[in-house]
């Protein structure tokens, strides 16, 4: 059996780096208005910057993921696809919608 005082410290702990992620994202934030700033400046350096927020957004989630032991599903971009209707079920898009 796990003592208590044990349990009450993994909590203490986990609940110490998830207040640490949501200030790191906090200050993500001020750099991507800080980004918006510069990127009409120089592209180059804004496009540096957003590369290493995207880096840091992304090992923030996987501390997050091994913490809470969840799977985060990856961001997909793009253009998305039309839905998938089934005639057959008498389900049917208006032509207006295409």
């Amino acid at each position: 059996m796990i003592p208590i005082s044990s349990l009450r410290n993994e909590r203490d702990a986990k609940l110490e780096v998830i207040l640490s992620i949501s200030r790191s994202q906090n200050a993500l934030a001020r750099i991507l208005e800080s980004i918006a700033d510069v990127s009409s400046y120089s592209e180059e350096t804004a496009l540096t910057l957003a590369n290493h927020m995207d880096r840091i957004t992304r090992y923030q989630q996987a501390m997050a993921s091994m913490l809470m032991n969840i799977t985060l599903n990856p961001l997909n971009t793009g253009i998305p696809s039309a839905p998938w209707i089934n005639p057959d079920k008498g389900v049917f898009i208006e032509s207006s919608l295409n």
